[in-house]
């Protein structure tokens, strides 16, 4: 049983006639009825119903059919990944998207690059406190996007750029505690916090405050449903529980004695020494638009 054989079969099954499926093969008829009775005596059974007037499938012919499109499909896929991977298509590209922001303009940018090399697969991961900046310093991700601070070209060479900023606040769940406290009267409340990273740099002393009590988790989604639930504040994105701000379930916590609000600065980043290939520099570059169009703004 030939390829061309089942292309073959594929048309008839999807023309309205033998003499039409002739034409779209550029074949005689007598010759297309031929191929077709030689690939039914290999099969075993018939394929087409010819005591019909118009050109049927018989029920075996049909679910026989259906197999052979799916084959057709991954053979036409197959090619298409082979031509991608010729001219050094990557055949996967990592990013770490840190989720402490919700911005639908960095995740259109990678959407739109994901539907230009549809033979990429793309892994999107995210992590603990820093988890973009170890991911690419260890190889890990091909690009990383989130917080960036000038301390980071220290633990690495990296090439960065600034795509956006970010607001960090005091956030608990509403009518938890009063909206506007001192310092010392905030200690006396539960603490939620993110797992330190492995950097030498990233310790408790980073930390806002210790409160009465502290809760450590590694997925900031997992800490935002732990502060929504009353068990105690955190020192969040702002950006990343707007909606449940705006909602009035998450309220924001206002500290007499000292900063409560802090602000930071988005960047895309990657390894210079590495070899990027046409997928991850495509990205670059389109993030590359990106920087440029924020650095206006600011």
């Amino acid at each position: 049983m030939k390829l061309a054989q089942l292309e073959m079969l594929d048309v008839i099954a999807k023309s309205a006639s033998l003499s039409e499926a002739a034409i779209k093969l550029h074949k005689t008829q007598p010759a297309l009825t031929q191929s077709i009775r030689k690939l039914e005596e290999e099969v075993g059974f018939q394929l087409l119903d010819r005591t019909q007037y118009r050109l049927t499938m018989t029920e075996k012919g049909r679910h026989f059919h259906k197999e052979v499109e799916m084959l057709l499909a991954n053979h036409t896929h197959l090619k298409s990944l082979a031509k991608e991977l010729a001219l050094g298509n990557e055949p996967k590209v990592q990013i770490c998207y840190q989720p402490i922001f919700n911005s639908p303009t960095y995740q259109t940018v990678i959407s739109e690059v994901f539907h230009q090399f549809p033979n990429t697969e793309f892994v999107i991961s995210n992590g603990k406190r820093f988890a973009a900046l170890e991911q690419v310093n260890t190889g890990v991700a091909d690009i990383g996007i989130g917080p960036w601070f000038d301390l980071f070209h220290a633990t690495g060479d990296f090439d960065s750029m600034p795509i956006g900023d970010i607001s960090f606040g005091i956030v608990c769940k509403a009518g938890l505690m009063p909206q506007s406290l001192d310092y010392e009267t905030l200690t006396n409340f539960p603490c939620l916090a993110m797992v330190e990273s492995d950097f030498s740099f990233d310790s408790e002393r980073l930390a806002y405050a210790k409160g009465a009590s502290l809760m450590k988790v590694d997925d900031l989604d997992t800490l935002k449903s732990f502060v929504l639930s009353g068990c105690g504040w955190a020192l969040m994105s702002l950006t990343h529980c707007q909606t449940e701000l705006e909602a009035g379930l998450l309220q924001q916590i206002k500290i007499h004695n000292k900063q409560h609000e802090f602000f930071a600065k988005i960047h895309v980043f990657r390894k210079p020494n590495k070899h990027h290939g046409p997928v991850s520099r495509a990205l670059w570059s389109e993030f590359e638009k990106l920087s440029v169009e924020y650095e206006r703004r600011v």
